[in-house]
């Protein structure tokens, strides 16, 4: 039995172990759980699933356009019966021309009933024409529903969504998943074209020798297997290598893309970057080969055992004619009718194929969107103060997807209207985390943080994001012009370009962009016609002039200036303190948290260790006084070589900087 063995191991294309690149290897919980759920697909499964599709389909094309959809249905329903009467008509017209007679006394015996089939198979056409530009017109309009509410939900899903596992892996194929539904409406146009002739010949069958209908069932099923079968295959290798897809698309971005040009060959990494891509093309390569074989077979085999069954369908319909058990017209309507099955059904299996799949990645989409919409703000009931007095964290703790300890361990804080607060202490020790914290982008797991005695947590979150300025270090390089990266601060404004100019200059960014071949109006992308590209220091400026547009009352700025100059930072908080309002400043430069910060809070291990006001903790002689006095000693020392070596530390304005600042 090894040949069957074999063989069997030849339409699984399971027997292919996926190869392992570097450190790709399944998420248990995320790409292959897909995989897994097909594998278990039974072929009854997606005979009743059929019926579900169909109808997902409709109901998507009936939210994108309700009268287009009934009129597709309307149309393709008229077709069918078109059709089906034509076929019967057939009858009428191969009577008289087998019957006896001069010939053109039988073909005039037959016009009028030739008349009628050729009425019937224009108006079929014509409805079969209708229905395609239905569909064509239809789809579009779904695929641009689906991929606006990916959108919205991507933009809109809370931050803690990005931190699971396999977020990208679902949005990526939710992304394929999108656009299914478009798709769906075409096949189920086409297999609902199919299924009326099907339907519409078998009725002619029945009328004619009831026989035949059992007999054109038996050519279907094994059609019908290879379809479903090829499909499962299909989306199992699909599901298999979204990772692998995503790898090599990250690969590719670094080999096109300008940010990484100069690495690549400062690094001399063509040879390397190529041999990986290479490795995980060549994994894929040989999975899809044997998918295509196994493919290949199923349908091969499929075709055999539905050829055997249709010769079957001719071999009784010869006997029945030999038997004079039906008249030669209705045996030639017969054959007529088998012809055209034979042509519904490979088109059938066919698009069964196409539509099962799509209604696989559709529920992708489907399941994405429902987790997604699980991730959206609640609707919040407390009202956001305009002006807050104060901000209270009280023992909040807050631990990331994946994490074994909290990241924040039980912090407490208060942040005073008009004060600069300060967020200092080693990598790692919650700082940033609590800034996101008090920006709203996550929610604490336990305790509060109230906003003059209300907890932000029920409160609208684009209300409360809006008295809300952040300012990151990982500032996104927006592919807009150089005004409109400043002015997306606070899109919802109207255009006012002396405010943006007003930020530029405030963030010392007007300089460089009006030395910009278009100023305001240059594109900064240089993959994009037109556009080109800015330092990363002048991005840097342009995240900071973005936080000034905002005019918020809390600006939180978690080390905003990590691509600046000491100088430059240091005159940034000058600016940012004159600017008005409410400041939170992160930063590893202590000399400037000393000039500018009201009231500072030492963070170690997610909790606060230290906190007052820059005297008092340097009394305490605590991390914070150890490392301020660290860091002055340093630049004292860089100072007094550079009084030897005849050389000046200035700012961006040509001032001498006081050491204290540029100790930081």
């Amino acid at each position: 039995m090894a040949w069957w063995a074999r063989l069997a191991r030849a339409f699984d294309v399971d027997a292919v172990p996926v190869t392992v690149v570097d450190d790709m290897v399944p998420d248990p919980d995320g790409w292959t759980a897909g995989y897994v759920g097909t594998a278990g697909t039974g072929y009854r499964a997606v005979a009743r699933r059929l019926p579900l599709l169909i109808g997902t389909s409709i109901r998507l094309a009936a939210e994108a356009s309700r009268a287009r959809t009934v009129a597709l249905l309307v149309v393709q329903a008229a077709s069918s019966v078109a059709g089906a009467l034509g076929l019967y008509a057939t009858t009428d017209v191969l009577a008289p021309l087998f019957g006896a007679g001069a010939t053109p006394d039988r073909i005039r015996a037959a016009v009028p009933s030739m008349l009628v089939v050729l009425a019937l198979t224009a108006s079929r056409s014509l409805c079969d024409a209708a229905a395609h530009g239905l569909a064509q017109q239809l789809g579009p309009m779904m695929d641009a529903k689906a991929m606006i509410r990916l959108q919205e939900l991507c933009t809109r899903a809370e931050l803690v969504a990005f931190d699971k596992a396999d977020w990208v892996d679902a949005s990526q194929r939710a992304e394929r998943g999108s656009i299914s539904a478009r798709t769906m409406l075409t096949v189920t146009q086409r297999v609902l074209q199919s299924l009326s002739t099907l339907v519409g010949v078998a009725g002619v069958l029945a009328v004619l020798h009831p026989v035949l209908v059992p007999l054109l069932l038996l050519s279907v099923v094994p059609r019908w297997w290879a379809a479903v079968r090829v499909a499962r295959l299909d989306y199992k290798v699909f599901v298999r290598w979204v990772e692998g897809r995503r790898r090599q698309s990250l690969l590719t971005s670094l080999a096109v893309t300008t940010s990484s040009a100069a690495s690549v060959r400062a690094l001399s990494l063509s040879g390397y970057l190529v041999e990986r891509y290479r490795r995980i093309t060549d994994a894929y390569l040989t999975e899809r080969l044997r998918l295509v074989r196994a493919e290949t077979l199923s349908m091969v085999a499929g075709n055999a055992i539905a050829g055997f069954f249709t010769g079957v369908v001719y071999a009784v319909l010869a006997i029945l004619l030999w038997r004079q058990a039906i008249p030669l017209a209705v045996g030639g309507t017969a054959y007529l009718a088998v012809s055209r099955v034979q042509q519904a059904l490979l088109s059938l299996a066919m698009d069964i194929n196409d539509l099962y799949a799509e209604g696989l990645y559709l529920e992708d989409f489907r399941s994405f969107c429902e987790d997604a919409a699980g991730h959206l703000p609640r609707t919040g009931a407390e009202p956001v103060p305009e002006d807050f007095e104060e901000i209270v964290v009280e023992d909040v703790v807050f631990t990331y997807q994946g994490a074994a300890t909290p990241a924040a361990a039980g912090v407490s804080l208060r942040v005073r209207r008009g004060q600069v607060i300060a967020f200092v202490g080693e990598n790692g020790a919650a700082k940033t985390t609590m800034a996101k914290l008090l920006a709203r982008l996550y929610l604490p797991d336990s305790g509060r943080i109230l906003w003059d005695g209300r907890d932000s947590a029920g409160m609208d979150v684009d209300a409360l994001r809006s008295r809300i300025a952040f300012i990151d270090q990982d500032h996104t390089r927006f592919p807009f012009t150089a005004g409109e990266n400043i002015r997306i601060g606070e899109w919802t404004a109207e255009h006012d370009q002396a405010r943006i100019e007003q930020a530029a200059h405030h963030a010392d960014a007007h300089r460089f962009i009006s030395g910009l071949p278009r100023g305001y109006d240059t594109l900064l992308e240089r993959s994009l016609s037109g556009g080109l590209s800015v330092s990363g220091g002048q991005w840097q400026r342009l995240a900071l002039a973005r936080g000034f547009f905002r005019r918020a009352g809390l600006v939180i700025a978690d080390e905003p200036t990590s691509s600046l100059d000491a100088a430059a930072e240091a005159a940034f908080y000058r600016r940012l303190r004159e600017y008005g309002g409410t400041v939170v400043m992160i930063t590893h430069r202590l000399g400037n948290v000393a000039e500018c910060a009201d009231y500072i809070y030492v963070f170690a291990e997610g909790r606060v260790a230290e906190e007052g006001t820059h005297a008092e903790l340097m009394a305490a002689d605590g991390w914070y006084a150890k490392g301020y006095r660290l860091q002055r000693q340093s630049f004292e020392k860089g100072d007094r070589l550079d009084g030897q070596n005849g050389s000046s530390s200035t700012s961006t304005d040509g001032k001498s900087v006081p050491s204290a600042i540029r100790s930081s």
